[in-house]
């Protein structure tokens, strides 16, 4: 199997990782203020985030593999059918990409302010999903740029949307 045929499922892992960790842990910095809090909202996320990314993309490729199990039987198949371990190997690697995500954004948490490690996880967010649209956009031969600045621009959002939902709640509950 090459290793290209598992960028599906680590992508897909690493973006909604990226911007799953970073919007739980600037949303939750902005409602609490807790460093401790924060870790654990983390954590927790972390899990359920990559224990569904990798049942929701093996699920995912294994309905495709039907499709193009049923487009071959009909003559209409334009693609390979995906192989059984291709769609697991897919699935781990979802897992595992989203729970490096939580791990590295997570990090400075244990180690910095809360102020610091909020700046400190959104760059290095912003920085991944940066380089992982230049990647996708080399391989399948689009525009760098604009994908790389439009997979930054999808983390900045739900940065965004996160911390005004964190502050919102923080009023709200007088956290």
């Amino acid at each position: 199997m090459r290793i290209l045929q598992l960028l599906e499922g680590a992508s897909f892992g690493l973006m909604d990782g990226i911007i799953l960790c970073l919007g739980i842990v600037i949303g939750v910095a902005a409602a609490t203020s807790n460093t401790t809090t924060v870790i654990v909202a983390g954590i927790i996320g972390g899990v359920a985030d990559a224990f569904g990314n990798s049942i929701g993309f093996y699920v995912s490729q294994l309905a495709e593999r039907g499709v193009q199990t049923h487009e071959t039987r009909n003559k209409t198949a334009k693609h390979k059918i995906h192989t059984h371990e291709e769609v697991v190997l897919s699935g781990i690697a979802s897992f595992l990409m989203t729970a490096l995500a939580f791990v590295v954004l997570l990090g400075p948490f244990f180690f910095l302010s809360i102020n610091d490690a909020m700046l400190l996880s959104f760059t290095m967010a912003i920085v991944s999903l940066v380089l992982l649209g230049v990647y996708v956009a080399r391989l399948s031969k689009e525009n760098v740029w604009e994908t790389s600045l439009w997979y930054a621009g999808l983390g900045i959002a739900g940065a965004l949307i996160s911390y005004w939902a964190g502050l919102q709640l923080k009023a709200i509950f007088g956290l």
